[in-house]
């Protein structure tokens, strides 16, 4: 059996694998290319022997030090796969588009493997197809709260010069360390620049707005104040001769009494 899915995997390595064909690395240890059951499956053998015990090393130690709480108040920790293979089958590619073809070969994955515990919501799943030049985090509810979307970005951004230089052991090390860093909290090569570029962002904004809004304001602030004051000097004006009127009317009594 063993032997015959590394036929089945050398044809699906030439005419790509098709969805729901990647073997289970829980049940289909050496078809994935490891010795013993773990999180990976490198069905194709892209990586090195060495990268595979390193890259299920660095899972495992998600799986025993990280920490999150289940929408059931339980306390479980995070659990993180990951597959690779050279190519996905195009009769498997959703509309032609590569890029959704990634995210649902990724479900796919997550679900059929179990990855994270039931009713926890706390998996983590990397997909990556070589040849076609996609990479894609799947996460569930829970594990989303950390491993958001924009580090998700992250993380494959970053591996991607490594990808395009065929240095695939460490682009797939990298990938889970640095997973591993960002459920543990940590930053990541590029979540430390985001701040600073917003505030180089506003910084630019205020340089080249700022004169324009200025302008603006004292437009509004002389919109507004000009009738008031106009409304003030006729006011003014009004009590001023009042006031003069009544001080004539008093000496011209004073003159008749006098």
């Amino acid at each position: 059996q063993q032997h015959g899915g590394t036929a089945n995997n050398a044809a699906a390595a030439v005419e790509g694998w098709r969805l729901g064909s990647i073997p289970n690395p829980y049940e289909q240890t050496h078809a994935c290319g490891l010795e013993e059951a773990g999180g990976l499956c490198d069905p194709d053998g892209i990586l090195s022997p060495e990268a595979r015990v390193k890259v299920v090393n660095v899972m495992l130690a998600i799986r025993a030090d990280t920490s999150v709480k289940c929408p059931d108040g339980s306390e479980k920790s995070f659990e993180v796969g990951a597959a690779l293979v050279q190519r996905m089958h195009p009769d498997d590619w959703v509309s032609g588009d590569k890029k959704e073809t990634t995210r649902v070969f990724a479900q796919e994955l997550g679900d059929r493997w179990g990855i994270g515990d039931r009713g926890c919501n706390n998996g983590v799943l990397l997909f990556l197809s070589i040849q076609d030049r996609f990479a894609y985090i799947k996460t569930a509810v829970v594990s989303q709260t950390v491993m958001t979307d924009s580090l998700s970005e992250m993380v494959i951004d970053n591996l991607k010069p490594l990808l395009k230089g065929g240095q695939y052991d460490d682009a797939l090390l990298q990938a889970v360390l640095q997973i591993n860093d960002v459920l543990k909290g940590k930053s990541i090569p590029g979540s430390e620049t985001t701040w600073v570029s917003i505030f180089v962002v506003l910084i630019l904004v205020g340089v080249f707005l700022g004169p324009i809004l200025a302008m603006i304001v004292v437009f509004v602030l002389r919109a507004v104040l000009t009738p008031v004051a106009w409304l003030l000097d006729c006011v003014t004006n009004l009590c001023g001769r009042r006031r003069a009127e009544l001080d004539l009317r008093r000496v011209q009594t004073e003159l008749e009494r006098s």
